[in-house]
């Protein structure tokens, strides 16, 4: 994965968790539905890169 991606990718997993820290239902289904995002673009990604070798 490229350093960008991944730069994204730690920034969307650390927004992700600190709204489900946050207690309230519209925060914790935005965090999750963010860490979902980034995890599965993780796994395009990297999906991707197979491909190419």
């Amino acid at each position: 994965m490229h350093r960008k991606g991944a730069l994204v990718t730690g920034y969307t997993i650390c927004v992700g968790g600190l709204l489900l820290t946050v207690g309230t239902n519209v925060a914790v289904a935005l965090g999750i539905a963010l860490v979902a995002i980034a995890v599965g673009a993780t796994l395009i990604d990297s999906g991707v890169e197979i491909g190419r070798r």
